[in-house]
């Protein structure tokens, strides 16, 4: 009996002790746009909240727990574009989920154990264009229904288990532009199974990651893509399984190189891409295969092509391109490259861009090696050791048509005078990194007139020749961070006077402390200048001769007291950053504190614009500071006495007057 007396008072007494689950408040949900767009990421929610307002069109509800997605799920939100559905633990999709949301654009599934998904489960999407269904282990596109989606342009099926691209039949995907394939368990594509693709026109296809080992010749035959992307793919097999079967294939971008970690078994030998002579490619990329052997015969089927991507594929030098080649771009980053004479630039007379970027070999610029590419426009040679110091009128010999130099990051150079004589075309140059030498009462720079951006950052340039700029007349960028200026002071007289049409400079990390006189005057076009990170106690905007429309960055500086004729003419339209300074906030600098209040919205990064001084205000954003200035207590007092004496004077005139009236009555 004394079971049942156990269970009848455990039910009795249930209610009373028993305590409802804790669910997750509504009101946590982020409001990122009002009524428009919110977030719920990783809240441990299991149902929408009600709070949601039925406006909303944008909704982040990843890391939290729908197991079931039914017609009543998404039913309020009917003007809903935008959904995001990572990681919720998904595993049922019922019919008509979204039959309200004839608006919805994105959907994003990434990361759910789906097991079912009903055929008509995308009824209602007829704006869907973009579904995301990676990582959610699946492995038959028949699971996945499609066909009730006319506008769908993006397919994300990546990281599932499928073993082959073939779609059912009577599919009509015409606007598809994106299908992403990419590390699933595809072995082998053969005509059947690519027949869906024909189509369609300017689709990129993603199947890299897949162990592709052969595609049947045909597959591709009469396709137009715009991308087709086997990077990694096949790496246990000859790269001639792959291309063989891309005949008749058109596409603007064809990517059949393989990942830097992936180690191939077999390399590129000269008959290897003679599949390409039937693809029609403009950009092809073979990046990390490698080629056992030079010869003339490798490359002989890419005259059509017009870039080439062949980054760490162990070159020492590049094999000769076909006579007619269309070649305009050139990528020969990481490789072993000796030296630019070892490059046959005479049979690529088209190309107008060359990166040659982290040679894992000293590179030898040569003399002249380069003049055959007349066309050249755009020349990268970042992050690289050269076997000469001098630069660079001798290894750019004849590249009259020359705009971008990059030659960052690389060994110190010894610039000529003028340093790039038959360059008078250039635009841009980079030498962040570079430690430059040149005598300081030359002008390396003076037959370039063109030139509108000049990176010297890190450089060690000599700050006090006067002569460095000379000739830059529509320099509008300067980047001089990292370079000293002589005593740490910026002078009235100084290098930027003859770059008068300059917009941008950078001068932060100079350990400047003083900025004398107005060394900016004359630079009317100054529209962005930072001089964040150095040692400067003063705000000094009197050295600028135009602060309407400027941005100027004062940030992680030494400024204290700000005095109130430095900040007036500063525009609305203008941008200062002031933080990281340690601003006073007493009363001495409260005409400025004043001003910054009124003017709060013109100041970036106002949370580190704070108080340096006095102690008790320490840290505080400025915005917040709160002080009363008027005179202290010994003023009030003394004024106080002054004022009584003042009324006691008066007052005994007035009597003495009064005894002095009526004696004499």
């Amino acid at each position: 009996m004394a079971g049942p007396a156990f269970i009848a008072a455990l039910l009795i007494f249930y209610p009373v002790y028993s305590k409802p689950p804790e669910t997750a408040p509504e009101s946590l949900c982020w409001e990122i746009i009002v009524n428009k767009s919110y977030s719920c990421e990783g809240l441990g929610l299991q149902k929408i909240p009600d709070s949601i307002p039925t406006s909303s069109e944008i909704l982040d509800f990843s890391f939290n727990t729908l197991h079931t997605l039914d017609h009543c799920t998404f039913s309020r939100l009917e003007k809903l574009e935008y959904l995001d559905l990572s990681r919720c633990g998904i595993n049922w999709i019922y019919e008509d989920v979204f039959g309200n949301n004839t608006r919805l654009n994105t959907v994003i599934f990434t990361g759910n154990p789906i097991m079912y998904i009903a055929d008509l489960a995308f009824v209602g999407a007829t704006s869907l264009q973009h579904l995301y269904l990676q990582e959610t282990s699946i492995s038959d596109l028949q699971f996945v229904p499609i066909k009730n989606l006319p506008s769908l342009e993006t397919l994300h099926l990546g990281t599932n288990f499928i073993s082959s691209i073939q779609f059912p039949g009577n599919l009509t995907l015409k606007n598809l532009r994106t299908l992403n394939f990419e590390l699933n368990h595809i072995n082998k594509i053969s005509v059947k199974d690519s027949e869906f693709l024909k189509q369609m026109n300017n689709l990129t296809l993603i199947l890299k990651g897949n162990n592709i080992e052969y595609i049947e010749p045909n597959s591709f035959n009469a396709s137009n893509f715009y991308s087709l992307d086997l990077t990694g793919c096949g790496w246990n097999t000859q790269i001639s399984s792959l291309v063989n079967g891309l005949n008749g294939l058109t596409t603007n971008i064809l990517r059949i190189g393989t990942f830097q970690d992936i180690d191939i078994e077999f390399d590129i030998v000269p008959e290897s891409l003679i599949g390409l002579c039937n693809v029609s490619v403009k950009q092809l990329s073979l990046q990390y295969r490698q080629f056992s052997e030079e010869s003339p015969k490798t490359l002989s089927c890419l005259t059509k092509t017009e870039s080439l991507d062949l980054m760490s594929t162990d070159l020492y030098t590049l094999p000769r391109f076909s006579n007619g080649s269309m070649l305009k771009e050139l990528i020969l980053n990481e490789n072993k490259i000796y030296g630019l004479c070892n490059i046959s630039s005479d049979s690529m007379p088209l190309v107008t861009h060359l990166h040659i970027v982290g040679n894992l070999k000293t590179l030898d610029l040569g003399a002249g090696c380069l003049k055959d590419l007349s066309r050249l426009q755009y020349l990268d040679l970042s992050h690289n050791d050269y076997k000469q110091m001098t630069c660079c009128s001798t290894p750019f010999t004849g590249l009259h048509s020359l705009t971008h130099l990059n030659l960052s990051y690389g060994s110190i150079l010894s610039l000529d005078n003028p340093a790039f004589p038959e360059n008078s075309q250039l635009e841009v140059i980079d030498f962040t990194q570079v430690h430059l030498l040149f005598h300081e009462s030359l002008s390396p720079f003076n037959n370039l007139a063109s030139l509108r951006v000049l990176n010297l950052s890190h450089s060690f340039v000599n700050t006090s020749n006067m002569h460095m700029f000379q000739g830059l007349k529509n320099l509008v960028f300067l980047n001089m961070e990292r370079n000293s200026f002589q005593n740490g002071t910026l002078q009235s007289d100084n290098i930027f006077l003859n770059v008068l049409k300059l917009e941008t400079l950078i001068l932060s990390n100079c350990e400047l402390h003083t900025i004398e006189g107005q060394p900016f005057l004359k630079l009317k076009n100054l529209k962005h200048v930072d001089l964040s990170h150095n040692r400067l106690t003063v705000f000094s905007t009197n050295a600028f001769g135009n602060l309407s429309h400027i941005y100027l960055n004062f940030a992680v500086n030494m400024i204290s007291t700000i005095p109130i004729d430095l900040v007036q003419k500063i525009t609305d339209e203008s941008t200062i950053n002031l933080s990281h300074n340690p601003i006073d906030c007493s009363c001495s600098n409260i005409e400025f504190l004043s001003w910054y209040k009124k003017h709060a919205y013109i100041f970036l990064d106002k949370t580190n614009t704070i108080c340096g001084s006095p102690s008790s205000l320490n840290g505080t954003e400025l915005s917040k500071v709160s002080i009363t200035c008027g005179k202290s207590s010994s003023h009030i007092i003394l004024i106080i006495v002054i004022v009584l004496m003042g009324i006691i004077s008066v007052a005994f005139f007035i009597q003495l007057y009064r005894k002095r009236t009526y004696s004499s009555i």
